[in-house]
């Protein structure tokens, strides 16, 4: 193990620990915090003490206790919306790009007509009509940034599609699905994880600002979000209510940024090293 952690980027590992108690927190809140999220434990908008390390909110529940709890909501509707638009952009931008010709055009037209849309201004449209779950915004959240992640899949397909493996898979009658599944997904998943990692970072940066604007996270259930819009009403009273909710988002999201970055360095010198390994070919 030791030896493996030695071998990563220190920013992939930064990244990776930062991420981590955010993470443990949406597991088990309750390793950080005695009391339930919608306790009234003392008199409202105290300022941060050694009772209330972020002191308490407009009611007089503990915000330490909430941002804890928040974590349930952001974490999970960032990493679930994340793999979705991953897992569908990715896919649909390989098969657009590996099939070229007409499919590629239509397909990116498409990617086009979703992509002219602002994310917010689509995502509240999506939630608007089909209701304020965590299930639709996660859904919603995952449809906005799909488009993104289809058209960057969709460069790796191109330049993949020419490939000799790939050719030589196709001429021995190797499907459309084999290639994808045994050449294109595995060659391309290395630089894809990448965007990922940069998809999640947007995600929570949504997934927060559809809960301030009150069409995400409905109240009493916390969220770093719908806590920031209450921080908002008493910021002259209480200026300290609404920075500790943003600083975890600010956190969580560059927590994704540096694992992103981390793992383009970390291809980055594999590559590096690769070359440097493959012999020398004298004419």
């Amino acid at each position: 193990m030791k030896a493996f952690l030695s071998r990563q980027p220190k920013l992939l590992l930064g990244g990776l620990l930062l991420l981590a108690p955010f993470v443990l927190m949406a597991i088990a809140p309750s390793l950080f915090v005695s009391h339930g999220p919608a306790e009234i434990i003392d008199v409202p908008l105290l300022p941060p003490s050694t009772s209330h390390p972020f002191g308490t909110d407009e009611i007089g529940r503990d915000v330490l206790t909430r941002v804890v709890y928040g974590a349930r909501v952001d974490i999970v509707i960032s990493l679930s919306a994340a793999a979705i638009a991953f897992a569908v952009g990715t896919l649909f931008g390989l098969l657009t790009g590996f099939l070229g010709g007409f499919a590629d055009s239509l397909g990116m037209r498409s990617v086009d007509v979703l992509l002219s849309f602002p994310t917010i201004v689509l995502a509240l449209f999506l939630i608007t009509v089909f209701g304020r779950g965590e299930l639709v915004q996660i859904l919603a959240i995952a449809m906005v940034m799909a488009p993104s992640m289809a058209r960057f899949s969709r460069g790796t397909g191109l330049v993949l599609r020419n490939r000799g493996y790939v050719e030589a898979s196709r001429i021995s009658g190797g499907g459309i699905g084999h290639i994808l599944r045994r050449h294109l997904l595995p060659n391309a998943l290395p630089t894809l994880l990448v965007a990922a990692s940069v998809l999640a970072s947007s995600a929570v940066l949504i997934a927060a600002s559809l809960s301030y604007l009150g069409v995400g996270t409905q109240p009493p259930t916390p969220s770093w979000g719908n806590m920031l819009r209450s921080a908002y009403d008493v910021v002259y009273y209480a200026p300290f209510y609404g920075l500790f909710p943003g600083i975890f988002v600010t956190l969580v999201a560059g927590a994704y940024v540096m694992i992103g970055e981390g793992l383009r360095r970390r291809i980055a010198s594999g590559r590096a090293l690769a070359a440097g390994n493959s012999p020398v070919v004298r004419v």
